[in-house]
């Protein structure tokens, strides 16, 4: 099983989101993520990176059109 630690920005600890995510959804602007336990968070962005192998993923502010 493949679980990431989800990063706003960059990847720094007090950049953290939430670990063990197992879900990550993108829509309108939102990314949902949701972890083992079944808990959500839904941040603003876009996915700037995710590095499967490593377990991070990082979210950027959403660059406007």
């Amino acid at each position: 099983m493949c679980l990431s630690t989800v990063y706003k920005i960059e990847k720094r600890p007090e950049n953290e989101v939430l670990k063990n995510v197992m879900l990550i959804e993108c829509e309108d602007g939102v990314v949902t993520l949701t972890d083992i336990m079944g808990r959500e968070e839904r941040i603003e962005g876009e996915i700037a990176s995710a590095d499967l192998t490593g377990g991070t993923v990082v979210v950027r502010p959403r660059l406007s059109a």
